[in-house]
């Protein structure tokens, strides 16, 4: 499944997320990050079942949250120097705010 996100808060760079099903209740995510002069960088993100049950809540998808996930990182760096492969849980070390800030608005 490909979800395709274009976002204006981040200079509509489109967020293309692929879902692979990995075992142990991992679910791997493959994020494509392409802005308007065509220029894209790639990454690879697991998103284990205590991942989801941690910073899940509120959103209907873990597709979802991995888009919140990357909108939330765009806005702090350029995507250039967003990690090619990741947990989601290794964002809160380097963005302490990220549990709070993620959490979908009531």
């Amino acid at each position: 499944m490909l979800h395709s996100m274009p976002d204006d808060a981040t200079n509509a760079t489109t967020i293309e997320i692929a879902r692979d099903d990995v075992e142990n209740l991992l679910s791997r995510f493959h994020v494509r990050l392409i802005d308007d002069d065509d220029s894209e960088t790639e990454h690879d993100v697991t998103v284990s079942r205590a991942d989801w049950e941690q910073f899940g809540g509120g959103y209907r998808t873990p597709e979802a949250l991995v888009e919140a996930s990357f909108r939330f990182l765009l806005e702090r760096e350029p995507k250039e120097q967003i990690m090619a492969s990741f947990d989601l849980a290794h964002i809160p070390r380097y963005f302490p705010s990220f549990a709070r800030d993620i959490a979908p608005s009531s």
